[in-house]
């Protein structure tokens, strides 16, 4: 009797017999990045919830906004106009030796911005008219930053 039902149950096949291997691996590598996605989520709204209390290091702003040297120049460039910006056009002319073009400048603040609203939720540059303006957030954090360190050598 147990020989006949064991011979009579059915075998359960495994997901991955049951898609494909290739479709079950797609179905998990989907299910994971739902996953991560939500918990990105969440913490962009803890940071969001606690950015009062946080205190960031001016080399990680830099290091998560900047890609390259080009990035920093203009990064650089934005710094040193203040509050009053520059116009696409003025920052090309002082950032002209790394082989960017004017309208080269704006697709690169646009990239850096995305970046940092990702991160951290708070903007690196601001329009001031037809000018990019370093963020009050990037002014506040980066600027005084930089000016500790500069005091303290």
């Amino acid at each position: 009797m147990t020989a006949k039902t064991a011979s009579n149950v059915k075998r359960r096949r495994s997901p991955e017999e049951k898609y494909g291997r290739y479709k079950w691996i797609r179905m998990l590598v989907r299910r994971n990045s739902e996953e991560i996605r939500e918990i990105k989520r969440m913490l962009r709204g803890l940071s969001r919830g606690l950015s009062h209390l946080m205190d960031f290091d001016s080399e990680y702003l830099v290091n998560m906004v900047c890609r390259d040297s080009r990035d920093r120049a203009i990064l650089d460039v934005l710094r040193a106009a203040g509050s009053a910006g520059l116009s696409p056009k003025q920052i090309h002319a002082k950032v002209r030796r790394y082989g960017l073009k004017y309208h080269h400048v704006t697709r690169r603040i646009k990239r850096m911005n995305k970046r940092m609203q990702n991160e951290i939720g708070e903007p690196l540059a601001d329009k001031v008219g037809r000018n990019w303006a370093l963020s009050h957030f990037m002014l506040r954090n980066w600027t005084a930053k930089m000016n500790e360190v500069e005091t303290e050598m």
